[in-house]
């Protein structure tokens, strides 16, 4: 599988407009990585190129189909929220319909993550449902929320954060940079420990 770089996407994106339908095809891409790569490629060209991100957000939004999931609108949705402070507010509200979505709801997580780390304020709001995904049945969206959690230092989730140290399921999720595989108890160790540093 070809390495994909960032950096060399977006340059070519900023060259040549039509580039950007090919980073939006890998929002579509079985692997997570290359999802994940997809989405922070457009957060970078909405930090480049606000003017051309600003025309095209909406409609790579309205591209996905309502009825069906795709698993990197929700991450690509986050990264250009993080990145467009201006329609920050209209996009999370977007961002809101993944939260139900078996399949992007993980994504949600780490989109609105990302938003947070830039936008402090959103935290609080978003502090309460993260700590709901921690009863989640689905494994991934704990393991995410744990992620999450340790990242936005919510130290009111702890005592619960702490329960999940003994649950050995493994599975893929999302850092800020890379998608790993992990078991939950490291990611509740690694977040924890991310509680204890400023």
């Amino acid at each position: 599988m070809e390495f994909l770089d960032v950096n060399l996407m977006v340059d070519e994106a900023v060259k040549d407009h039509t580039k950007i339908r090919k980073i939006v095809s890998l929002l579509y891409d079985e692997d997570m990585t290359r999802r994940l790569t997809a989405a922070r490629a457009l957060g970078e060209l909405a930090k480049r190129e606000p003017e051309l991100m600003q025309q095209r957000w909406e409609r790579i939004f309205r591209s996905f189909d309502d009825t069906m999931s795709c698993w990197g609108a929700a991450e690509a949705l986050g990264e250009l929220a993080r990145n467009m402070p201006h329609n920050r507010g209209r996009i999370t509200l977007f961002m809101r319909v993944f939260r139900k979505d078996d399949c992007s709801c993980q994504g949600y997580i780490w989109g609105m993550c990302r938003v947070c780390q830039v936008d402090r304020e959103r935290i609080h709001d978003f502090a309460p449902e993260l700590e709901g995904f921690l009863n989640s049945p689905h494994i991934c969206l704990r393991g995410q929320a744990l992620w999450a959690l340790g990242e936005l230092r919510i130290k009111e989730a702890a005592t619960r954060m702490k329960d999940l140290l003994r649950d050995e399921g493994e599975i893929w999720y999302y850092g800020n940079e890379t998608a790993e595989s992990k078991k939950i108890s490291m990611i509740a160790e690694e977040a924890l420990k991310k509680l204890a540093t400023p």
